[in-house]
């Protein structure tokens, strides 16, 4: 059987086939957008995604990503592979698609995508956060050094702590050595959390979390380290 990466820049029955079948298995309710969201980001321009689909066109494995031109941030937003495709290295290779097609078409940006805490509990239908981390630092991927939390779908009651930042490609222009622009990390999480929350709020998580990106020389990112 083979398989072929295809991009989608608008919703449509592959679209409708990924979020049904690889999304809202994979991820849990608080970390996942409505259907109708990310169909809505596809045609607002701001979203795309891309899926292996097999010979049949059914898809085994996608990414989906939103860009925040105003940060030139890449956030890659979900990735999930179909349980008969997993450990054939099909998640590798969509990954190492995506963020090349990011990096070239958006330069200089970053892309970064965040990850449940290693230590977090395995789950049978959303997978094992240790391995999750093991697959993105295969591909290059280095971890913020920050206090970070996946902004809350609906307000900030829906937040989801516990969570990683992590960069997986640095245009040279927005890398400092072993650091990364923080104004850009900056403008990006304000972003974010708007989008999602509504506001910036003043409240700890969120004075930590933009502190933690003010830093002079960029914000540290390296291997996982548990605090």
């Amino acid at each position: 059987m083979g398989f072929t990466t295809v991009a989608r820049s608008q919703p449509d029955a592959l679209f409708t086939a990924v979020y049904r079948g690889l999304f809202a298995p994979s991820f849990p309710p608080e970390e996942l957008g409505s259907e109708a969201s990310l169909a809505d980001a596809l045609r607002g321009g701001s979203a795309d995604l891309f899926a292996v689909v097999d010979d049949a066109g059914a898809p085994v494995a996608a990414a989906f990503g939103e860009w925040s031109a105003h940060a030139r941030v890449q956030l890659l937003t979900y990735l999930a592979v179909g349980p008969a495709a997993r450990g054939g290295g099909i998640g590798g290779r969509l990954l190492r698609e995506a963020v090349g097609a990011w990096a070239a078409r958006r330069d200089p940006c970053l892309v970064v995508a965040e990850i449940e805490d290693p230590r977090a509990p395995a789950h049978d239908a959303h997978g094992d956060p240790r391995r999750r981390l093991a697959f993105y630092e295969a591909a290059g991927a280095q971890v913020l050094d920050v206090p970070y939390f996946q902004p809350g779908i609906g307000g900030p009651g829906h937040r989801v702590h516990g969570m990683l930042l992590l960069v997986l490609h640095a245009a040279p222009q927005l890398r400092h050595g072993d650091a990364v622009d923080g104004e850009a990390l900056r403008t990006f999480m304000e972003d974010y959390l708007e989008a999602a929350e509504g506001a910036v709020t003043a409240d700890p998580a969120t004075t930590a979390l933009l502190a933690s990106l003010d830093r002079p020389g960029g914000v540290p990112m390296g291997p996982w380290q548990p605090g």
